[in-house]
């Protein structure tokens, strides 16, 4: 005789790492995959030795915030994987939940970083606004951003934990999502001037042609990742895209790993140091009366 599906509440009661029965609710809508978990745990803590290492070796501080937004990807991804025996466990829920949200944030910050160091070697006069106001203002959007994020997270895992309405949690993480992304195309269109207005310095040098490549594929990837996040919590948790797993894996994971991997093999801390010794570079108006 088949079993009764049980109630959330009573599942969320229960003892959490136990078999995965179908019949029964659990916050993820589906069974997460010990292979993505593991692999994605590895690749991204590569990742995170690679960044720490560069950032130690080239005394270059910056850099620390991709070896930071790398670990809460870790965490996150070490939570799915053990997920795989407990994935009742509302707690290893909130931390992949809690991590995977909030670590691409640090990444987007070292773009803005990227784009505020690019600009005195090309010469400040390219873009609208100056170096250390696009730091403040990109970083301060990237705080509220993260703010935002966190606050609804929790509030939606709690809500979840107890049985209780999650609208309220997801629709605040959703607006803190969408207000990065909004952040984020504003960086691109800017980002787009300067690239626009610098071509022939840019392409006159190698490490600034490769820096604009790496930024932009970085930038990409990060966009495809939040237009993904926004569509997937606006259908509610328990939505088409949501209870799907590989969707998560190809457009969260995927995208995060190609943003972070890109800055390993193309370092911007190096990139930039070489292109302020490139003498083809035209950079100022000083240099230019020099010349």
């Amino acid at each position: 005789m088949p079993s009764t599906p049980l109630s959330r509440e009573r599942i969320l009661a229960e003892g959490t790492c136990r078999s995965y029965d179908a019949r029964e609710d659990n916050p993820y809508g589906y069974l997460p995959s010990i292979v993505p978990g593991v692999v994605f745990s590895l690749l991204f803590g590569f990742s995170m030795a690679w960044h720490a290492y560069e950032a130690y070796r080239t005394r270059t501080p910056w850099l620390w915030v991709y070896a930071v937004g790398a670990l809460g990807e870790v965490i996150g991804w070490i939570a799915r994987a053990v997920a795989t025996g407990c994935s009742y466990s509302v707690p290893l829920f909130q931390m992949q939940l809690a991590s995977l949200i909030i670590s691409p944030n640090f990444i987007t910050a070292g773009i803005y970083i990227v784009l505020s160091r690019l600009l005195p070697l090309v010469g400040t006069n390219k873009s609208p606004i100056r170096p250390r106001t696009y730091l403040y203002i990109f970083i301060a959007v990237d705080i509220i951003s993260l703010a935002i994020q966190a606050a609804g997270g929790g509030k939606a895992a709690i809500g979840f934990s107890k049985g209780t309405d999650t609208s309220t949690g997801t629709n605040i993480m959703v607006a803190g999502i969408i207000f990065q992304l909004v952040s984020i195309i504003i960086f691109e269109l800017l980002f787009c001037l300067v690239v626009f207005k610098s071509l022939p310095q840019i392409m006159a040098s190698r490490p600034l042609s490769m820096l604009w490549g790496a930024t932009t594929i970085s930038v990409a990837a990060i966009m495809v990742r939040s237009v993904y996040r926004t569509i997937e919590l606006l259908q509610g948790w328990r939505g088409y895209l949501i209870t799907r797993e590989r969707y998560f894996v190809a457009l969260d994971g995927t995208m995060i790993l190609v943003a972070l991997l890109v800055y390993n093999v193309l370092n911007p801390g190096e990139l930039l140091r070489k292109a302020d010794k490139d003498k083809v570079l035209d950079a100022t108006p000083e240099r230019n009366h020099e010349k």
